[in-house]
């Protein structure tokens, strides 16, 4: 499905920050809201200075943000988010799987992430076969463990 949808991953550029940051706050306002945190845009602007922020798009066209960074010796996916038109046509393992990749590329033998509980991509998570390592506060702390 995905090869034909003509997927792609970059680096993103400066210009590319409106777009990430929208999507992310649209795409965290519920979490966020249910918890009673509120938006903070500095976080968010310190936060894509510390990240690798990459976009996903198909065709050309922006349609996701996949997040990473190195955090004691486990690559973690920090944010996976996709505009809501793109959800579930297999884009977010695709991406899932384009981590993978990187890890081992990088000789990293893990891959974290976190989710909240109520996330449906928390299913997605179980079915590639991250594992639940903790649940602190509604929070799903989740790792794949490469074969050795």
């Amino acid at each position: 499905m995905h090869a034909a949808m003509g997927l792609s991953l970059r680096t993103a550029l400066q210009a590319d920050f409106p777009f990430c940051e929208r999507l992310h706050r649209l795409s965290m306002a519920s979490y966020l809201s249910a918890r009673g945190i509120c938006w903070d845009p500095h976080r968010y602007l310190a936060s894509w200075a510390q990240f690798e922020n990459l976009v996903i798009s198909v065709d050309g066209q922006s349609v996701g943000l996949l997040r990473l960074c190195v955090v004691d010796g486990a690559l973690e996916i920090r944010d996976l988010q996709l505009v809501p038109s793109h959800r579930n046509r297999g884009i977010g393992a695709w991406a899932v799987a384009r981590a993978n990749s990187e890890a081992v590329t990088r000789g990293i033998g893990e891959l974290r992430l976190r989710v909240y509980e109520e996330n449906p991509a928390r299913r997605l998570y179980g079915r590639l076969g991250f594992q639940v390592e903790a649940i602190d506060g509604g929070t799903v702390h989740m790792s794949y463990r490469f074969p050795t």
